[in-house]
């Protein structure tokens, strides 16, 4: 597990082990955080020993005589703020005219020349060396540059009087005094065992048990070749900037929600844990027809994460361009959210976050425009309308509250359309099942579906259920066949399916435009399909017609029964 940064006091020891220092992790200590001056939202961190015995700048190849002999003490020129922002060998680039390299001619006796050692981020892991923040820092000039003061920024920096709490030179303040600093005892730095061993430069007291002398940025303003430095007591000193026999104390800055382990290590270091954000989720899907007082479900694609500690994703919404609220955090990459009526426009952006609140930049949608469409009505509530024995009609009224739209009605018959037609609001229609088209309808249970549409894609739906339950049939010639003269005899097919126990009987009359016909039955024949003869001799009527009577009645039988089609001749 991991923390933040800024969850540690000021002072706690943290460290990245794969940032060194002559082969060895760096060890830095929290000296602020959200520092005045220092980039917002930042950790200072500040090294906790000395890291390096050397000059804060070389004797000069000409002009001003005192820098000559004794180096510059202009922190924006000098020779040791650029090798502490510079990584690789070949660091150094004149700062002007006069500028010396800290060769080995070029500084104090002769001691812990640099300007063929690799630049300080050398040994910064790329993690770190990525996540170091640009500080600005006021620095104060000495009388020979003008006096008064001018600004750096850097991402690895000397501290100033100021920062270190030994106040202000010649009125300027060099920004203000960081937390960790708060008396000279706080100030007292030892070298590392590193920085003893690697110096030309050897003395008694330089070692890594006592406290050491450390470079400030800060110049005497009064001279030109002079910078303070803070003593080994932790009071202040001064001396000449190609003085090579002075610590260096580099601080730096990081986010404030860089991530730390949960507990220190044996050593007493919380280790900073680099943690890579999720990728940005590669598309967010919103439906291109957004309907007030509807929902809608927003759906993105999955996000990758390096680290394969992905966690979710953060969906917020905009509506009418105004300020975006968090709808959902979770695992899900879809959300269905209710649009509000009368919103003009909504749009929604997702974010991915993983295990440490590492997060992604955010992917937006297009902003869609509402559509504040009632959608119209249909009257009554769904029902069962029990059991029908017969061709019926339900009515029913299709209403719209917006004014000037087109309403289409579709009915249909279970999932076969009956018809559709262009309605007007508040008038009553009939939806009829007509005596064919309950004849084609099988016992059993039936929908009537009606659905309204507007053109502005709200639609209703009306349900009703009914059973048909028809347990005979009767077919029969609305208008008897014509004949020349008196029928005797005839034949007929019946297309059939008559289930075992069912009673099915045909009848035939020759006198069927008599107000009586007299029927004979020839079910019979019908069944063996024989030809039949008719007995009647008499009419009423003036002309001879010929017409049949069928007649099936279920009596219990189960399975399908129907009648599909009659034919035959006469003569």
């Amino acid at each position: 597990m991991a923390k933040k940064i800024s969850s540690l006091p000021v002072g706690a020891k943290v460290r990245d082990v794969k940032t060194k220092y002559y082969g060895v992790p760096i060890g830095w200590q929290i000296g602020d955080k959200n520092h005045r001056g220092y980039p917002a939202n930042s950790t200072t961190l500040v090294s906790e020993n000395i890291l390096k015995i050397c000059c804060f700048d070389a004797s000069e190849r000409g002009g001003n005589s005192d820098r000559v002999n004794y180096g510059n003490n202009r922190y924006a020129l000098c020779n040791l703020r650029q090798w502490l922002n510079k990584a690789g060998a070949g660091w150094y680039t004149a700062q002007h005219d006069n500028d010396n390299p800290p060769s080995n001619a070029n500084v104090w006796s002769n001691y812990n020349e640099y300007d063929s050692q690799a630049g300080f981020l050398t040994g910064f892991g790329p993690e770190m060396r990525a996540a170091l923040m640009t500080t600005t820092l006021v620095v104060a000039k000495s009388s020979t540059d003008g006096g008064g003061s001018e600004t750096v920024q850097d991402k690895v920096f000397l501290l100033s009087m100021a920062e270190v709490g030994l106040g202000a030179e010649n009125g300027i303040s060099e920004g203000s005094v960081l937390a960790l600093f708060n008396s000279n005892s706080s100030r007292e730095r030892k070298p590392t065992a590193q920085a003893v061993s690697h110096s030309k430069y050897t003395h008694t007291n330089l070692r890594p048990s006592r406290s050491w002398y450390y470079c400030l940025r800060s110049p005497c303003s009064s001279l030109s070749d002079y910078v303070y430095f803070v003593d080994s007591d932790g009071s202040r000193g001064g001396e000449f900037a190609y003085n090579s026999r002075y610590g260096i104390l580099p601080a730096i800055n990081l986010p404030l929600d860089t991530l730390v382990s949960d507990s220190p290590d044996s050593q007493g270091y919380y280790t900073i844990i680099w943690n890579n954000a999720p990728t940005t989720p590669p598309s967010i899907t919103v439906p291109t027809t957004v309907r007030g007082g509807e929902r809608l479900t927003v759906s993105w694609e999955s996000s990758s994460d390096p680290d394969n500690n992905l966690s979710g994703y953060i969906l917020e919404r905009q509506y009418n361009n105004g300020v975006w609220t968090r709808l959902y955090k979770g695992i899900d990459r879809s959300y269905t959210d209710t649009i509000t009526k009368g919103w003009q426009s909504v749009a929604y952006r997702v974010k991915a976050y993983d295990s440490a609140d590492a997060q992604s930049e955010y992917r937006t949608s297009q902003t869609r425009t509402v559509i504040n469409n009632t959608p119209p009505t249909i009257s009554g509530s769904d029902a069962n309308l029990g059991t029908k024995t017969g061709a019926f009609a339900q009515s029913y009224t299709v209403t719209d509250s917006d004014s000037g739209q087109t309403l289409t009605v579709v009915e249909k018959i279970d999932e076969t359309q009956k018809r559709s037609y262009t309605a007007t609001s508040g008038q009553s229609y009939s939806f009829n099942v007509t005596a064919e088209e309950w004849l084609g309808l099988r016992n059993g249970s039936h929908t009537l579906t009606i659905t309204a549409s507007d053109n502005y894609g709200g639609t209703a739906t009306r349900t009703y259920t009914f059973a048909k339950s028809q347990t005979e049939i009767e077919l029969t010639l609305a208008k008897p066949l014509a004949a020349d003269g008196m029928i005797e005899k005839a034949i007929m097919n019946v297309t059939r399916q008559i289930p075992a126990k069912a009673l099915f009987t045909v009848e035939v009359c020759n006198n069927g435009n008599d107000a009586s016909p007299t029927w004979e039955d020839v079910t019979q024949a019908v069944v063996s399909g024989n030809k039949f003869f008719l007995t009647n001799k008499t009419k009423t009527a003036s002309d001879w017609g010929f017409n049949f009577r069928i007649k099936v009645n279920r009596n219990g039988a189960v399975g399908d029964c129907y009648i599909a089609s009659a034919g035959g001749n006469f003569e």
